[in-house]
């Protein structure tokens, strides 16, 4: 059974004279003290409480609420038995984040305001505050020599735990799965790592020359004959990994550059990326197709692991125009045309009896590029990894600690 909470009968000397009656009466289930002062021109309650600062899971702060009433004060709603000093009544709070070192006299301790009708506020008149003050720090002072603090803090504490303890392994959750995320992302790059810096290490095999040249039948989607161009190599390995193809024919005339896919994730590139006309040191490009007396301007990427042949995909992206007007579509025929023609090329690539050391020499190319930046984002998941790590070593020992107030 609860034993009933102890009244003391205490005179408190203010600190800038005259003396504070005051009756506290300790309440061990919650922690808070209950003080009903009263001197010349102030009378009122004061709940003092020990007060969380900083998600400490001990109360390190203290509170003092005016009035009487459960946390939390409203700030309009009035609460029984307010101090009144100097026939004004004061609604509202005084919090003390370091009871053991106490605000210099001078400092704004108290957070008050007078409450009117229809919810309406006010300062607090100069007398009434200084007054206010006064018997906030007499009775901190008191609250902080009471032997029984220890057991008040304590008891605040276990009555806050529950809490502590949801929260907590609510926090906990999300911290372990946010840890478990970036060590697998980690572990992703560490193993990108390892196989980069082998094809890094790898010495590329050898390429074939430029063929020479060579008739190309490029057919529709149905595999019917659309007509045959002249087709030579006039570049390979230039970028590594790719072939440049010359095309010459009735209607047609221009380069394309042929080579793996070139935002392939995987170690060794698969896919399809070409490119219409070939690039200048300038950045523009030169030798874009011409297909039915029109300049043609894109490029075509083919991410998916479905082969190419001369007459599929049957869909490639349109190309535009790279001369007035631009805005005028390309015509279909010529559309049809030029799909027919690099599916062909692409097809007649990856038939090149070196493909697989072509896309072996762009593996090297690219792992040499990759290295520094596979490297920069493993070391930024190390940091992260020892932050959440940390973090969730400290609410693990959190919750341990709420955990033990609740036996």
């Amino acid at each position: 059974m609860p034993v009933p909470p102890t009244a003391d009968e205490i005179r408190l000397p203010l600190p800038r004279g005259g003396t504070l009656t005051a009756t506290a009466t300790a309440d061990t289930s919650t922690g808070a003290v209950r003080y009903t002062v009263r001197t010349a021109h102030l009378h009122g309650v004061f709940l003092v409480h020990p007060h969380v600062v900083g998600g400490e899971l001990l109360p390190c702060g203290v509170r003092v609420s005016f009035g009487d009433g459960a946390a939390p004060i409203r700030p309009y709603q009035p609460r029984p038995h307010e101090p009144i000093a100097h026939r004004v009544r004061i609604h509202g709070t005084a919090t003390c984040a370091t009871p053991d070192r106490l605000p210099d006299l001078r400092a704004v301790l108290v957070e008050p305001v007078v409450l009117a009708e229809h919810y309406a506020t006010r300062r607090v008149p100069d007398g009434a505050r200084a007054l206010l003050e006064d018997a906030v720090l007499a009775v901190l002072i008191h609250w902080r020599t009471r032997e029984d603090r220890p057991a008040l803090v304590l008891a605040a504490a276990r009555r806050a735990a529950p809490a502590v303890v949801r929260d907590t392994r609510s926090s906990l959750a999300a911290a372990e799965a946010d840890l478990a995320a970036v060590e697998a992302r980690a572990l992703r790059h560490e193993h990108r790592l390892l196989q980069l810096e082998r094809l890094a290490a790898a010495v590329p095999p050898p390429i074939a020359a430029p063929a020479g040249p060579a008739r190309l039948v490029y057919t529709d989607e149905d595999g019917h004959a659309m007509g045959s161009a002249r087709v030579r190599e006039t570049a390979v390995g230039r970028p590594p990994g790719t072939v440049t193809y010359r095309v010459e024919g009735p209607r047609l005339a221009g380069s394309v550059v042929v080579g793996p896919y070139q935002h392939s994730r995987d170690p060794v590139p698969t896919g399809i990326s070409v490119q219409y006309g070939t690039a200048s040191d300038t950045g523009r490009h030169r030798d874009e197709p011409v297909v039915n007396g029109v300049r043609l301007r894109g490029a075509w990427d083919h991410s998916s692991t479905d082969p190419v042949t001369p007459s599929s995909p049957s869909n490639l992206p349109r190309p535009s125009r790279a001369e007035e007007p631009f805005s005028q579509p390309v015509p279909d025929a010529t559309e049809n045309r030029w799909w027919a023609v690099v599916r062909a090329l692409a097809a007649r690539y990856n038939e090149r009896p070196d493909n697989q050391a072509l896309r072996q020499a762009a593996a090297h190319a690219r792992a040499l590029q990759a290295l520094d930046a596979v490297r920069e984002t493993l070391g930024r998941l190390t940091e992260e990894t020892t932050r959440l790590t940390a973090t969730v070593n400290q609410l693990r020992q959190r919750l341990d600690d709420a955990l033990a107030l609740l036996r």
